[in-house]
């Protein structure tokens, strides 16, 4: 009772107000990122059967035997099946790309359709489960494009040569589409649109599900023998482990942003405590002087402690619910999902947390409380022994490790963490020892407010040096991803000349290419070459069947390619080894296997090289080819490039498509309806759309991750708050003296200004090495583009962070010049 007495005391005189804001930053991001990251997880697993609409799918360029849907009812296994393809959707004047599926009865088999007559709706009253599929003749569309048609419910669109009605708006599909927008259609009306050519982009499913699972893992397994190399199955338990494996990469991402920002709001609570503790060593030592036990003392500030932790903690846990509500609401606007209920789990760890926060951070500062000699309230020189700083580093280190090892699981993970927030720390600490030792030289030449400044920054090394590092880590984080969102993004666009090809066809029949070309060409358009495309797998590499390690070094191995074939290189591609096809055609011996030039990179994945053998299946033909060449080229989004080009000749026999880029000028886009109307078949592309599309996609991901990071400046804020606030009683006394011997009130604010200007632009010249460290890495490990420096934040990051800062300081400390000297001196508080 006693210790809640003592709370209420200390908390109406401000001593534990920025400890327990600290706190509660603290709890409110690590419990909002971990219980939206839980709810993302567990929805997407719990929901691996509806993402594919069954418990199993056959996939594949050609339609299932349909003797196999005899076997599956009679071993009681249902089943339907659906077409998917894309294809271009008309409304007058007005047309869109779209992802269309063509399903049967039944469809899906698992999880539900959701549809509404309102577009782009989210209240539970405005959508309602379909209770069957779309009727002959009509069309479910998505609200996108409503918008992009120009359309109402009610009126017509074109599909090829099919007139369908749009019936409703869907809302939810439980199978995933690609970036297009979604359309359900009847399978009956697909033949009507006729866009069921040779070589076009069709893929095939056949939905299976059944309640006993045995039994469907016996029918599927039975099946694979018969299947042919374009067909696969993919079923609810590895759809299951890939959505855990992205959702646990993207929770770990998340959680170590949170635990940063957990980091900068501990080393707040640890000042504030430590100033808390300094602030009643002579409280303590009166109280011993009574009698009290050093256990009495302990228990009474401990139970402080843990009462402050407690409500601190709940009151975190509130702040994170609101913000999860945030961005799992966001989710569900933006990308129609809806996440399931959290689990107690997060939220106990959560808590946990804080109370983790309070033992490692404030614990070791309130701990040489009881061993105050009594004499001190006496004699104001006895010195008492505080934590050592070196301890408390390792235990704010120990915290961090802990959390991560409590919220990720992850081992490895947490060690290089805390390695890597070890590298940073000791760079920051020689970076400004070494300016703070080099400026005492050069200080002793200035005179007026530089020199008072150097001074005060050279009187508190230790304190500054602090403050460099948790303002340079906050500082880091923010930079590193506002540089991924705006200046690598303004590279990659940089890239593309302003008349590289911004429109591109695909699905172009054999018998329109020369029609499609007379068209582009009368309107005075450059284009790329007609390119043939016929799509197929690698079947066997030397021969030796892709297995899954094999598929993951390549995606050509794993899911179906563009093939293709040219008589000359291509700009931009350089031969590496082997030969081209004239010098390849001079030197092959009779009856020797055609060939195939592979990309150098490609080739290097899949482990071959010059001579070797690969066989593919392409359109129910299967047959091997040699590597001829090895070439290298630039992965370009305005140029095609094909990672296997074959020998001329060898795919004549199949019925490719073809494909083509132009530029198309604004003003001439009224020329795009009268050729696709032409050519209903093709399919279109347009590169300024789909770079608006991934901007906007990229910008809402990293909106909430900036917000994290936000919260994460915050922390570094009370971070520079409580350093401040635990030097103002030395401020205040050295600026009464100055202004008692004379000094006016302008120099002590501009040295104030200097010196934490100079301690930002120190911070800005960490945090900026230290974010180009990090885009280093993921330029060249992860984003595979050459090492591109940023000049413009070289400069803009220190001088920002000086101004910042010395803003910052400047105002915290100019309560020091508001006090009468002659009370400051006198020790009246």
């Amino acid at each position: 009772m006693l210790a809640l007495k003592l709370l209420l005391r200390n908390w109406r005189s401000g001593e534990l107000k920025l400890l327990s804001a600290s706190l509660v930053l603290a709890v409110a991001v690590l419990s909002g990122i971990a219980v939206f990251t839980d709810r993302l997880e567990t929805t997407m697993l719990a929901q691996s059967s509806s993402l594919l609409g069954a418990d199993s799918v056959l996939t594949g360029t050609q339609a299932h035997n349909a003797a196999w849907a005899l076997e599956a009812e009679r071993d009681g296994i249902a089943h339907t099946q659906a077409v998917a393809f894309e294809s271009m959707l008309y409304a007058g004047d007005e047309m869109a790309l779209a992802s269309v599926k063509a399903v049967a009865q039944h469809y899906p088999l698992r999880g539900h359709l959701e549809i509404s007559q309102l577009p782009f709706a989210v209240q539970a009253q405005d959508i309602q489960q379909a209770t069957g599929i779309p009727a002959e003749g009509e069309a479910w569309i998505d609200s996108r494009l409503m918008a992009g048609l120009k359309i109402q419910l009610g009126q017509q669109i074109e599909l090829g040569e099919l007139s369908l009605k749009v019936s409703q708006i869907l809302i939810r599909e439980p199978e995933l589409f690609s970036l297009a927008p979604p359309v359900l259609i009847n399978l009956q009306d697909l033949a009507a649109s006729k866009l069921l050519q040779a070589g076009s982009r069709i893929e095939y499913k056949w939905l299976l599900a059944s309640d006993n699972i045995g039994q469907l893992a016996n029918f599927v397994q039975k099946l694979k023998p018969r299947l042919s190399p374009s067909q696969t199955v993919t079923d609810a338990a590895s759809v299951q482990e890939s959505l855990g494996s992205v959702a646990k990469n993207a929770k770990k991402f998340l959680l170590l942003t949170a635990i940063l920002a957990v980091l900068l709001a501990g080393v707040a609570i640890a000042i504030a405590a430590q100033q808390f503790s300094q602030r009643h060593i002579n409280q303590v030592a009166l109280i011993k002087s009574l009698g009290v036990s050093a256990s009495r003392i302990r228990a009474l500030y401990f139970g402080q402690l843990l009462a402050l932790g407690i409500v601190a903690s709940l009151i975190g846990l509130v702040f994170g619910e609101l913000i999860q509500r945030a961005v799992a609401a966001s989710l569900l606007q933006i990308y129609k999902i809806s996440l399931g209920q959290g689990r107690a789990l997060p939220y106990a760890l959560s808590f946990l947390s804080g109370q983790l926060c309070l033992i490692f951070f404030a614990l070791p500062a309130l701990w040489f409380l009881p061993t105050v000699p009594p004499l001190k309230i006496l004699r104001k020189e006895l010195t008492v022994n505080f934590t050592q700083q070196w301890l408390q580093a390792a235990l704010a280190l120990a915290a961090v490790f802990s959390l991560l090892v409590l919220f990720s699981g992850d081992l490895i993970l947490a060690l290089l963490v805390v390695a890597g927030l070890i590298v940073v720390v000791v760079f920051s600490i020689l970076l400004s020892v070494a300016f703070l030792s080099f400026s005492r030289y050069f200080s002793a030449n200035l005179s007026g407010y530089p020199r008072l400044a150097f001074a005060n920054l050279l009187r508190r090394k230790r304190s500054n040096v602090m403050q460099i590092i948790v303002f340079a880590i906050a500082l880091m984080s923010l930079l590193s991803l506002s540089i991924v969102r705006t200046s690598l993004m303004d590279e990659w666009s940089a890239k593309f000349p302003k008349d590289a090809a911004n429109h591109f066809l695909e699905n172009i029949p054999a018998a329109e290419v020369a029609a499609v070309q007379a068209l582009i060409e009368q309107e005075k358009l450059s284009h790329e070459p007609f390119h043939p495309v016929v799509r197929g797998r690698i079947s066997a590499v030397k021969g030796i069947v892709p297995d899954e390690m094999m598929r993951k070094k390549s995606r050509t191995l794993e899911f179906e390619n563009d093939f293709s074939w040219s008589t000359r290189l291509a700009d931009g591609n350089q031969l590496v080894a082997g030969q081209w096809w004239d010098q390849w055609r001079q030197s092959r011996q009779p009856g020797q296997l055609p060939g195939v030039s592979v990309a150098a990179a490609t080739a290097k994945n899949i482990g071959v090289t010059v001579g070797d053998r690969l066989r593919f299946f392409v359109a129910g033909f299967e047959f091997e080819a040699e590597v001829a060449s090895l070439r290298q080229f630039e992965e370009s989004a305005v140029k095609r490039s094909f990672a296997y080009l074959f020998e001329p000749g060898t795919l004549d026999h199949l019925s490719p498509t073809y494909s083509t880029a132009f530029f198309l000028p604004p003003p001439q886009t009224n020329f795009l309806p009268r050729l696709l109307r032409a050519h209903p078949s093709m399919l279109l592309y347009q590169l300024d759309r789909f770079l608006e599309q991934l901007q906007n996609i990229i910008k809402q991901v990293s909106d909430g991750v900036m917000l994290i990071l936000w919260l994460t400046l915050a922390a570094a804020a009370l971070v520079l708050g409580s350093a401040v606030m635990s030097s103002i009683d030395s401020r205040r006394q050295e600026s009464a003296l100055l202004r008692a011997l004379g000094s006016p009130r302008e120099l002590i604010l501009a040295s104030l200004w200097l010196e934490f200007s100079l301690l930002g632009l120190l911070a800005g010249v960490v945090a900026i090495l230290g974010a180009e460290f990090i885009l280093f890495g993921l330029q060249v490990l992860v984003l595979k583009t050459p090492l591109q420096p940023h000049y413009t934040y070289w400069l803009a990051a220190p001088l920002l962070s000086a101004a910042l800062l010395g803003l910052f300081g400047a105002t915290a400390c100019r309560s020091v010049l508001t006090s009468a000297p002659g009370l400051v001196l006198r020790g009246v508080n």
